[in-house]
């Protein structure tokens, strides 16, 4: 096993990356991928993640994740997943309440959300289900205005609320991180949403994210109680998630989950919204509580960072050390298609991206590094998978590569090209790559794409090669 193996990075490397609802409801000619809004269970020295489009994923190393298609494998968007009472109950935005015995379900329904009054509650978006110590059950929900309810429910039954639901939050334009916009220029309006629960040292957390999800100023803030219906007091740290350049941007609507040794991590979203503002990815990072009693996540991170268990301290310890060596190197390719030039597979941006032409046999990209070469350990790739359309039969699946380094300062100009990453035959639809190999000396990397999907142009949105430094 290669030094690195025990490493996650952002965006998420999931397989069978969904495709996106919307365009998927609309009966678009063209589909875009998307999953986010995560919720994450650990139990049992494993990691549950249901996300928005497509469930349900696990893991049990933090760096791997498996795919089951469970039922149902879209409820809704924003899925949560509680475990109440030694059962696990899902529900979506606008869906009814499911429940099955496993955490892989499959799950079914035992009906809507209902009112005291018995009418069914209607506008329930981004729903949370919450389980506390005394065996009560709560729901925090967003109704597409910038508020956020919260209603105790049956603890027997969750589809009956016990009491009208009572609002939480509302946007606040004084809080600026939650004005719309790009740059929080619109403080007349926000999409607050995506309530979560979190109780920790007796204070409860009411996490939220503002201002829009397809905004890089997207992220996530609380307020805390010690009660949870409240009140509410507005925590200091907020926005507590927030980057707003670089491959992995926009962290908001997600969760906060207590893993190994009692560290928190939390989840999120983050933006690609190229072909949609739906067009959306996921990551994660620890986080930790401050002597204010505030939540504080210092880095939402690109580059590998070490998985659970390999340190014990992953806020202080679980930075590898491992740097990008490719970011804003002048690529250059075999061909590119129109306005797809070879430097948008480096630009650390996911608006642009390198397209081969057409009539390419076998695509390759080049990619230089310092001159004097670097020790290479690992590579991520972030692929579009430009063309697919459902209505066209243009589907989704592996896109087969492999990957080379050579070293021309140490072997002269005809250095011999050693393979490191080697797709060739993969059958596993991956969107987003990583691999980490053997630490290997070199100045220049060469990506040959060999095969896709029949109807689907593999293009590159980004190809970071990271080294120690």
């Amino acid at each position: 096993m290669n030094k690195y193996a025990k490493t996650y990075i952002n965006p998420t490397p999931l397989p069978d990356y969904p495709i996106g609802r919307f365009s998927i409801m609309n009966g678009y000619d063209y589909n875009w991928r998307e999953t986010a809004d995560p919720t994450v269970l650990y139990e049992n020295g494993k990691w549950y993640l249901y996300s928005s489009c497509g469930m349900v994923y696990w893991s049990d190393d933090f760096c791997t994740w498996n795919h089951k298609r469970m039922e149902p494998y879209d409820c809704g968007y924003a899925p949560t997943v509680v475990n109440h009472k030694g059962k696990y109950y899902l529900c979506g935005s606008l869906s009814d309440v499911y429940v099955s015995e496993d955490p892989l379900g499959d799950f079914v329904s035992i009906g809507a959300f209902t009112l005291p009054d018995g009418e069914k509650l209607t506008r329930c978006y981004d729903p949370m289900l919450y389980s506390d110590d005394d065996g009560r059950l709560y729901m925090y929900y967003s109704t597409g205005a910038p508020v956020i309810y919260a209603v105790e429910v049956d603890s027997e039954d969750p589809t009956k609320l016990l009491h009208v639901p009572e609002l939480v939050i509302e946007f606040d334009p004084a809080h600026l991180w939650e004005c719309n916009g790009e740059n929080n220029e619109d403080s007349r309006s926000c999409a607050l949403e995506g309530p979560w629960m979190l109780k920790k040292n007796g204070v409860y957390y009411l996490i939220y994210c503002a201002p829009g999800t397809e905004y890089s100023t997207y992220g996530l803030g609380a307020y805390k109680s010690s009660t949870p219906m409240g009140p509410w007091e507005y925590m200091k740290t907020n926005p507590f998630t927030r980057k707003t350049d670089g491959i992995v941007r926009g962290p908001g609507h997600g969760c906060v989950t207590e893993g190994p040794d009692g560290n928190l991590w939390v989840f999120y979203t983050c933006t690609v919204c190229y072909l949609d503002a739906m067009e959306r990815r996921i990551g994660y990072d620890p986080l930790y509580i401050n002597e204010d009693g505030d939540l504080v996540c210092p880095v939402i991170s690109e580059n590998p960072r070490w998985a659970p268990g390999v340190v014990s301290d992953p806020i202080k310890d679980g930075d590898t050390g491992l740097v990008c060596v490719t970011g804003r190197r002048r690529a250059y390719a075999s061909s590119c298609a129109p306005g797809r030039d070879a430097l948008y597979a480096t630009d650390e941006d996911l608006m642009s991206w390198w397209q081969p032409a057409d009539n390419d046999s076998e695509p390759a990209l080049i990619v230089p590094m310092s001159a004097w070469g670097a020790n290479c350990c690992a590579v991520r790739i972030i692929w579009r998978d430009v063309g697919l359309s459902l209505a066209k039969g243009a589907l989704p699946g592996a896109i087969r590569y492999k990957l080379e380094l050579r070293d021309t300062e140490t072997d002269g100009a005809d250095a011999p090209w050693i393979t490191v990453v080697d797709r060739s035959e993969s059958d596993k639809d991956m969107i987003v790559d990583y691999h980490t190999f053997e630490m290997t000396r070199a100045n220049e990397a060469r990506l040959t794409i060999l095969g896709a999907p029949e109807g689907i142009s593999p293009a590159v949105m980004n190809i970071s090669i990271f080294a120690e430094r």
